[in-house]
């Protein structure tokens, strides 16, 4: 019992200085604020509930319609993002 009470205020310590939520900060419609993406991991994101989106992997088919709200997440075989686009 000692140590679960020496163990909690050291826990709530650390989760005071751990970074914000990835994702957060992202804006829910499509724009150049998505230009910072290319490079990282599409698993380090979690994109807004309101932004219509899609992860297109290599080789996936994709429908042709246009939706100018809608990201286009362009990744690799292991998930790094290639690049995004609009539409």
């Amino acid at each position: 019992m000692r140590k679960l009470a020496l163990i909690l205020p050291v826990a709530a310590m650390l989760s005071a200085c751990a970074p914000p939520a990835p994702g957060s900060g992202l804006p829910d419609r499509c724009g150049p604020e998505y230009d910072m993406l290319p490079g990282r991991n599409v698993g380090e994101f979690t994109f807004p509930p309101g932004l219509p989106h899609r992860v297109i992997q290599p080789g996936a088919m994709v429908t042709q319609d246009y939706s100018p709200a809608r990201l286009n997440v362009y990744v690799d075989d292991k998930g790094f993002i290639e690049r995004v686009s609009c539409g």
